[in-house]
């Protein structure tokens, strides 16, 4: 399994952990036990680690990705077990770590598929999961850890954002940025006002979602998520071949034979 399918849900998913039904649903302050009754260093319970029964396959998604400032580390998981075991297995796992888990009025639903998000008030790490069954009987286990101790200030937005978006986030991958939010909103309503942004700032369109301004190139992907609501996401990144020079793109050459003195 590789994780081109899941990568097309990455925005989604990082969005997740730092949303209504992640890390902005913060626990009331009863939730956080006082400094003299936390334990000892010493007594510290371990790090949390991701158990999924019936693994199949694993893909570890190579670096850190940051989430409007924030580390993220994600992975993919295919499992033989049904999507509601793994539920259940996972929920009762972030339960026996002691993990503060948001009640439903407090949770964003951003998938059809099960997802949940818990919070290791300890450490300050949220963890998510989400669950999407498969035609052959599998399920497909994406799982998020967020370092939400390390969070920095994020720059403002790179592309525009249609006018009343929400949940705004933005991520940064092996060079590549990645910006997510909401839209109440029709699909084709949203497209077009990005084709006249777009244009008006002097990208072309080069295929359907797909912008370049000299070396720089948006791909711009909205999906509907419920009735009147879309997730838009943009991807931004930088397109080397129309930067470099034509010796640079083509690397160096084999230089020519030249014919000896007195030879044609």
């Amino acid at each position: 399994m590789s994780f081109r399918h899941v990568s097309a849900r990455t925005g989604l998913l990082l969005a997740v952990l730092w949303s209504g039904g992640g890390a902005s649903a913060q626990p009331a302050a009863s939730a956080k036990p006082a400094a003299s009754a936390q334990p000892a260093a010493s007594a510290q319970p371990a790090a949390f680690s991701w158990d999924v029964p019936r693994v199949l396959e694993w893909v570890e998604v190579p670096g850190v990705i940051r989430a409007d400032g924030i580390p993220v580390k994600l992975r993919s998981v295919k499992s033989a077990e049904k999507p509601q075991v793994i539920l259940q297995h996972l929920v009762d796992r972030f339960e026996a770590a002691g993990f503060y888990i948001p009640p439903d009025k407090h949770r964003t639903q951003w998938f059809q598929e099960p997802q949940l998000t818990a919070l290791d008030t300890e450490r300050f790490i949220s963890y998510t999961f989400v669950l999407q069954p498969n035609p052959d009987g599998t399920t497909t286990v994406v799982l998020g850890e967020a370092n939400l101790g390390l969070a920095r200030r994020e720059q403002g937005a790179f592309a525009p954002v249609f006018p009343g978006g929400t949940d705004l986030m933005q991520s940064e991958m092996e060079g590549a940025r990645t910006m997510t939010y909401l839209a109440s909103a029709e699909p084709a309503k949203v497209r077009d006002f990005y084709g006249a942004e777009l244009r008006g700032a002097g990208f072309s369109e080069t295929s359907e979602g797909t912008w370049r301004r000299g070396g720089e190139e948006l791909r711009v992907s909205v999906r509907p998520v419920k009735q009147g609501r879309v997730a838009v996401i943009i991807l931004r990144r930088t397109v080397l071949e129309d930067v470099l020079e034509q010796d640079v793109q083509q690397g160096p050459q084999p230089a020519r034979s030249r014919p000896e003195q007195g030879q044609r």
